[in-house]
């Protein structure tokens, strides 16, 4: 009797715990649904779906994938249907080690990627990198990293977790450079270096300045303002600001920093626009370094993000000329969304437009004065739109 006692309440025990986690479960499924920011819409013929799981699972000849590897499928067609390169889902191995230029160093070859009309296209390769140092430019088209070709579906994400590896380890990439027949291959070693944000000098016969900004991280603004003291201390009576093969970084902070030290605290920088209609304005920075100084910005294709945006403010209030070429035309935000098996999802929530509302994704800005900057010049180290940058100061054209 004892016995039957002790089982009874043995399975009543148990019951109790199963309903206890059942109901847990559920509270905690309600609790993440309804805290949610959008709300989940099943669309009626989401039953397609099933029947061609159903399908694939009952009949496909071949070796049938993971549920992972499907599910993951699946999330990428649908990704690929908003017809964005900017939205992608990102696999947990590679959410888990993404990694940031942003806190200052990078154990990789040098490259800033973004996929253009289904291309894996190299925007700015970093300074003084390996990258550079093999030649590689902006515009050129990544064929292959290493043994694996760049189909379309490639994402940026992919394509920087193959570049990056073990330093001293080296990686095949083969490029096309645009407008010539054959593609090269370069033989690539890892490094880990330091990310230079800010270069200064004197510019030689000149009273000028000239400040290079490489890219925007947490430190920039404040680089750039002792490089610019240092310069205003030498009696500089003009200022280029190269920006060109900057590929953007961090934002708002260092870019509304940089801004303020050539415009009105009230001058808006960039709006940022959102899916519903509204925006979100952004204005410059409280310093003031050089607000009557002449000044002119040098901008190219590899000018691209955070960098379009300085460079478009400065325009639009007429307060730098841009000289050189049209820049990049990356002008979206993008959100990263966990999902709960570890995978990401980098999704574009916003657009950025100038002060006059020139949008700056796929489009970017065009020069005031337009030059450009053959291979040629580079083989001979000549830099004519720099050169046109110093006449514009000396000569106000």
């Amino acid at each position: 009797m004892r016995a039957l006692l002790r089982v009874a309440i043995l399975f009543l025990l148990t019951a109790f715990l199963v309903v206890m986690a059942f109901m847990v479960g559920f509270g905690v499924n309600y609790y993440t649904v309804r805290t949610q920011n959008v709300a989940t819409v099943v669309p009626s013929n989401f039953g397609l779906f099933w029947e061609a799981w159903r399908i694939i699972k009952g009949e496909y000849y071949g070796t049938i994938p993971g549920p992972q590897q499907l599910t993951h499928g699946a999330i990428r067609g649908m990704l690929q249907g908003l017809g964005d390169p900017n939205t992608v889902l990102v696999e947990p191995d590679v959410a888990k080690n993404e990694q940031s230029n942003l806190k200052g160093q990078t154990g990789d070859v040098g490259l800033n990627l973004d996929v253009r009309n289904q291309l894996l296209t190299i925007v700015s390769p970093i300074r003084n990198s390996p990258a550079e140092r093999a030649g590689l430019r902006p515009g050129d088209i990544i064929l292959k990293i290493g043994d694996k070709d760049m189909t379309p579906d490639i994402t940026v994400q992919d394509a920087q977790a193959r570049l990056r590896g073990p330093i001293g380890s080296t990686i095949s990439i083969t490029i096309h450079h645009i407008g010539e027949a054959k593609s090269i291959t370069a033989e690539l070693t890892r490094e880990q270096y330091a990310l230079p944000t800010v270069e200064s000098k004197m510019l030689p016969d000149t009273t000028f300045g000239y400040i290079k900004v490489t890219l925007e991280t947490s430190e920039t603004a404040n680089e750039f303002a002792k490089a610019l003291d240092a310069l205003k201390g030498q009696r500089i009576t003009g200022l280029v600001v190269d920006l060109r093969n900057n590929p953007g970084g961090l934002f708002p902070d260092p870019v509304l920093d940089i801004a303020g030290q050539f415009l009105k605290n009230s001058d808006v920088v960039v709006y940022e626009k959102y899916r519903d209609g509204t925006e979100k304005p952004y204005n410059a920075g409280g310093r003031r370094g050089a607000v009557e100084m002449p000044l002119v910005v040098l901008v190219n294709s590899g000018t691209a993000s955070a960098a379009e945006i300085l460079a478009g403010a400065l325009k639009d209030y007429k307060r730098a000329v841009l000289i050189g070429e049209p820049t990049y035309g990356k002008g979206s935000v993008q959100s990263i969304r966990q999902l709960s098996d570890g995978a990401a999802v980098h999704i574009t929530v916003a657009t950025w437009f100038t002060p006059k509302r020139t949008q700056i994704e796929g489009t970017g800005l065009q020069p005031d004065i337009a030059v450009p900057l053959t291979d040629e010049d580079m083989q001979k180290r000549l830099d004519p739109q720099l050169d046109r940058a110093i006449e514009y100061l000396k000569k106000g054209a």
